[in-house]
């Protein structure tokens, strides 16, 4: 009889840690197809390190082709946790899809409206009967243009052209044969393009520059029902934006390793560490702690009113929206609950 309660138990317990192990494995998607070194915080630097893993997480990290795909999944529970852009929350917000940040990963916007230097165009003021580019309709910078168009006095349907000419090369094709004036895409994706030669005026206003950038969501309720799970979700990406800013050719080397269709393939080494560190540059420079900000993820009142706002004047937004129903901050002292030394030192240590 003892040892049929011995066995049972020992079952129960491998029951047990089974279930547990089964909690601990978390879908986490960065909404674009191609995770660059831009992405690293979020991507390369938790999992290489093993941030996550110290936190009891076993997190899949995936990419999704876009914030409207992003914020689905998260709804529908296909995935845990996902960034997005703060405007594509919003929107989701007011048509009763109960999705929150809780964690701001980019203080500033990733998306960039650029013009070819030289091409006479230098502000939005200028876009009026342009065309322009975007990577397709659904991307964040559409949004993002058309508030800046519309307070620029420039009808975003009637006064300009709508091209869609992807990313890469046929974007890239698309400037070169002025097939477009202008293009909205993202700061990694501007990058890669200057990479290969391009010189970019940046048209956006500052106004827009300053707006939210994206955010960890997750479901209201996956919040709710573990905390200490979205704690540990975001702790493991603000360690690992220290580690980034401290260590920039280190965290380049093992994105590479860790995703090695990035790593560049039979080219001078020098050069392609560089033209590496440029995209991994212009995505970690947005996510630089504001000045008087001093906890990694805080949610800015202001700057989420601001972007309300524009949204509303936009027809995006209905004009009660509640802003404060989109974040919280309520985590955002446990997030910061670790030693930014330590990270520091480590990155200072890394053999990457």
């Amino acid at each position: 009889m003892r040892r049929r309660i011995i066995s049972l138990l020992a079952a129960l317990a491998a029951v047990s840690a089974t279930a547990a192990q089964a909690n601990d494995k978390v879908i986490y998607a960065v909404t674009t197809s191609s995770i660059t070194v831009g992405h690293a915080a979020q991507s390369s630097i938790p999992n290489g390190l093993g941030l996550w893993k110290e936190h009891g997480l076993d997190v899949e990290v995936i990419g999704l082709s876009g914030a409207t795909a992003g914020i689905q999944q998260v709804a529908s529970g296909q995935v845990d946790y996902a960034t997005v852009g703060t405007d594509a929350l919003m929107i989701a917000r007011s048509k009763g899809i109960k999705v929150k940040a809780f964690y701001t990963y980019a203080q500033r916007p990733i998306y960039q409206v650029v013009a070819l230097k030289g091409s006479g165009i230098t502000t939005a003021d200028d876009l009026k009967g342009k065309t322009i580019g975007v990577p397709d309709m659904s991307a964040g910078s559409v949004p993002f243009l058309r508030s800046i168009l519309k307070r620029s006095n420039i009808d975003p349907d009637r006064d300009v052209k709508w091209l869609s000419v992807g990313l890469g090369a046929p974007a890239a094709n698309a400037l070169r044969q002025k097939a477009i004036d202008v293009w909205a895409a993202w700061d990694t994706a501007v990058a890669a393009l200057e990479n290969n030669g391009f010189e970019f005026v940046q048209v956006a206003p500052d106004w827009a520059n300053e707006m939210p950038g994206n955010v960890l969501i997750a479901k209201e309720e996956t919040i709710t029902a573990n905390p200490e799970r979205a704690i540990m979700i975001a702790r493991g990406v603000a360690e690992a934006t220290i580690f980034g800013f401290a260590n920039p050719e280190g965290s380049v080397r093992n994105h590479w390793k860790l995703y090695p269709s990035t790593a560049p393939q039979g080219e001078d080494s020098e050069k392609a560490l560089k033209q590496s560190e440029h995209i991994f540059d212009a995505r970690f420079d947005l996510m630089k702690l504001p000045p008087g900000v001093t906890k990694w993820g805080m949610n800015i009142d202001a700057k989420w009113k601001d972007l309300a706002d524009a949204t509303i004047e936009e027809g995006l937004l209905p004009k009660d929206f509640d802003v404060k129903s989109a974040y919280t901050n309520e985590y955002i002292d446990k997030i910061n609950d670790f030693d930014a030394h330590k990270i520091e030192e480590l990155a200072k240590k890394s053999a990457w």
